[in-house]
């Protein structure tokens, strides 16, 4: 018989004072020469009682903060490496020893990370959400019991130079990855994996440098600025956590998917030949989903971009309507043991922005179940399009 569940933990979650994020802005300039990117970001907090609102920022260049307009008071304690550290590792005689020291600095490390670490004043006067509870104050009729919200727009000016992980720079490259609490490397923001807003994001680039991000592309815009730059307007109007913020700059080649107009495939130009070799089935995959679950795709854009190997931190990372994949699974024409693993590879993360990014786990020990219902997502596919035989094959690999 099945044991019942334990509750989770409520002292697990991240403590951020009651602070709700509604909405987030990201407007960013980015200097590939200098691998330096400035720029700020705008927050619509719910701010609780107490006024303080804690956010996560790591490895950036904190410049100013305003509420609502004006500069307010703000504290920024960036991680440092544990002091104890050296202590832990004085103690260590045997095998046994070490396991445990690791052990423990890697636990410490993980808790820590939990605390926010840009602390925000937001004590003044706030502004009130409820307006439908003053008309009918003023109509003489009884308000709805809704408590008024405080919330404030908060502006933060940052920059980051020569990041270390979160977002990585190589030549004409830009790229983010999403490891866990690593959007805080490259944004402030509510990174506690708990939290779900839109985001509205602007990336300034040289105009031969193509931006590619979460949500629709809204419009690009050429400036007269020597040199001159453009800027690519993306808005995201599905709530997700910060971890699905992903961003792709180099000289790209695009191409349109000739089946489902929202899609698009991108890649350095030495690898476009094989980008068109390689994604002829998508359309197969994508389509499937759709039928099979009954349901859009929750995104209004789709797009796959393919970095050479040795930029890619991962052979694949996920973002939300977008995915990041190192070009080794890409093959021409001549190549046909590739297809199958490279059509799987696709689809399964194409599985994820529904079991992943557009549903997502409450926290890390409910991964597993996401991640099975790709995979059942992903072998329904197989099943269809690549034959039972493959099906039951791939499941025998995986099998102790």
């Amino acid at each position: 018989m099945a044991k019942p569940r334990k509750p989770k933990s409520e002292g697990a979650k991240p403590d951020n004072s009651g602070a709700v994020v509604r909405h987030q802005k990201l407007c960013l300039s980015i200097d590939m020469n200098k691998r330096q990117i400035y720029g700020y970001t705008e927050l619509e907090i719910v701010v609780p009682d107490i006024g303080i609102v804690g956010l996560y920022a790591e490895n950036l260049g904190i410049d100013n903060v305003f509420v609502d307009g004006e500069p307010t008071e703000f504290e920024y304690y960036p991680h440092q490496p544990l002091v104890d550290c050296e202590k832990r590792w004085s103690s260590v005689s045997t095998l046994s020893s070490a396991a445990d020291a690791a052990s423990s600095a890697y636990v410490s490390a993980l808790e820590k990370e939990l605390v926010p670490n840009l602390l925000i004043n937001c004590c003044k006067a706030f502004r009130v959400v409820n307006d439908q509870q003053d008309q009918m104050m003023d109509n003489g009729s009884q308000p709805y019991a809704e408590p008024k919200q405080n919330v404030k727009l908060v502006h933060i000016d940052y920059w980051v130079e020569k990041a270390e992980t979160g977002i990585h720079f190589d030549d004409e490259v830009l790229h983010t990855d999403n490891q866990i609490r690593r959007a805080r490397c490259w944004f402030p923001c509510m990174d506690d994996g708990y939290q779900c807003c839109c985001f509205d994001l602007e990336f300034t680039v040289a105009h031969n440098l193509v931006a590619v991000s979460t949500g629709n592309l809204l419009y690009q815009v050429l400036n007269e600025d020597d040199p001159p730059q453009k800027t690519y307007v993306y808005k995201l109007d599905v709530p997700v956590i910060s971890r699905w913020i992903s961003l792709a700059v180099a000289p790209f080649e695009i191409l349109p998917d000739p089946h489902v107009g929202f899609i698009s495939h991108m890649c350095l130009p030495a690898s476009l030949s094989k980008l068109r070799n390689t994604v002829e089935f998508f359309h197969n995959a994508f389509n499937h989903y759709e039928e099979y679950l009954d349901a859009k795709f929750p995104f209004g854009s789709y797009t796959q971009v393919f970095l050479a190997p040795e930029m890619a931190v991962s052979s694949s990372s996920l973002g939300a309507s977008m995915n990041i994949f190192s070009s080794q699974v890409l093959f021409d024409e001549n190549i046909i043991d590739q297809v199958i693993d490279t059509s799987i590879k696709l689809a399964f993360a194409l599985a994820k922005q529904w079991f992943g990014v557009y549903i997502s786990a409450e926290g890390p020990d409910d991964e597993w179940l996401l991640d099975g219902l790709a995979g059942f997502l992903t072998d329904l596919y197989i099943k269809k399009f690549l034959g039972n035989n493959e099906a039951r094959y791939r499941r025998y690999k995986v099998c102790p």
